[in-house]
């Protein structure tokens, strides 16, 4: 392990780090604190001219100027993003990356860790298939669901408490086959990291598939997946709540507005970034040890962090192996910030909570319980 005076420096605090978060070289402390702050109100200045000095103990400096320090980092690394302008070097789609490499050096480049990535996440894909097309009652033949040959219709409030069940299901699966050292954990630190990457991975996948399905219909995204959202699927969400005294046509209206404002925003932005395979399951990697404000054991975040960085070598070596391009910084730098634009936790638990007011969610909810403990029933 390389020495603390080895290890470059963090560019906000200037403590020793060998950390990179969105796509910069910012230490965790800084990360998790930068986070918060984004859902907190604005700091007041403690010099009030906004030039304190930022110490490296992290214990003594301005809040306000931390936080600018950061937002200053972000927004030279976006802009240097859009210089190189690095999405339009990027093929919008690499289906086979096996045999590109096979055609472009004779021989497969090992990269053990996203290959396993792409089958787990092949398997949690059939596995929410098979599942949800049970739940629906109706018997299909094998070869139609293997094939794709199903209805996918608008999704309602039952489906989403009960795929929501199936999704939880197939990530510890995922984690379990993906990750070894998943099965040591306790049962309560696999719920929280299932959780935490759960919210993140659902409206990512569901932008990232609406793009394939509906690539003319920036509204809508996926429900669950076999089943889409959209304003006009938003109008009947409710018919199947069964609780009495919700207030549903206020439910409606609240949900039409989160789908009114976030669905463009989120298809937006994955149309923007035209993931590749490879790049998308070094995002799954990245979004489930992903830095935030969760408490976890040290040597839980030094798993993590050990997964971050052999997703990011390996999706480099794609970079330069099977694409040639021979700077990727600023393309890296783009794939942190999709992570950031996804990173919508609070937001959805704040709709959940305003459901939960309006009566159309019941404190039992599996949706809404999600953040409870792990024993959730």
């Amino acid at each position: 392990m390389a020495s603390t005076a080895s290890l470059p420096q963090c560019l906000v605090c200037g403590a020793p780090t060998a950390s990179i978060h969105f796509g910069v070289q910012v230490c965790r402390s800084c990360t998790v604190f930068y986070r918060r702050a984004c859902k907190k109100p604005q700091y007041a200045c403690r010099a009030i001219n906004s030039r304190c000095t930022v110490t490296q103990d992290g214990s003594t400096q301005c809040k306000r100027c931390r936080f600018e320090r950061y937002e200053e980092i972000l927004n030279r690394s976006r802009a240097q993003s859009r210089n190189e302008g690095p999405s339009s070097e990027i093929p919008p789609q690499i289906e086979k990356p096996s045999s590109d490499r096979q055609a472009a050096g004779g021989s497969k480049v090992p990269r053990p860790l996203l290959d396993k990535c792409g089958t787990c996440y092949k398997m949690l894909c059939s596995m929410r298939r098979n599942s949800e097309l049970a739940a629906r009652g109706t018997l299909l033949h094998p070869s139609q669901i293997t094939t794709g040959e199903y209805d996918i219709p608008p999704s309602t409030c039952a489906d989403l408490n009960l795929t929501c069940r199936f999704l939880l299901a197939g990530i510890i699966d995922l984690a379990h086959e993906l990750f070894p050292e998943f099965i040591g954990f306790s049962s309560e630190e696999q719920w929280t990291l299932s959780v935490n990457f759960a919210k993140r991975f659902f409206l990512l996948d569901s932008a990232h598939r609406a793009e394939k399905i509906f690539p003319d219909d920036m509204t809508k995204c996926l429900g669950a997946y076999t089943s889409y959202m959209s304003l006009e699927a938003a109008e009947h969400f409710f018919d199947d709540c069964r609780i009495e005294n919700s207030n549903i046509d206020e439910a409606k209206e609240v949900l039409k507005q989160y789908i009114r404002t976030t669905f463009p925003e989120l298809r937006r932005a994955v149309r923007s970034v035209k993931l590749d395979e490879v790049e998308f399951h070094a995002m799954l990697i990245l979004i489930f040890w992903f830095s935030d404000s969760s408490p976890l054991r040290e040597d839980l975040i030094l798993v993590g962090e050990r997964y971050r960085q052999k997703a990011l070598k390996e999706l480099q070596s794609h970079y330069s192996e099977d694409l040639k391009l021979d700077e990727f910084a600023g393309r890296i730098g783009e794939l942190f910030m999709l992570i950031l634009n996804f990173d919508r936790s609070v937001e959805v638990d704040e709709q959940f909570e305003v459901f939960r007011l309006l009566g159309v969610f019941a404190d039992d909810t599996f949706v809404y319980r999600l953040d409870t403990r792990f024993d959730n029933k």
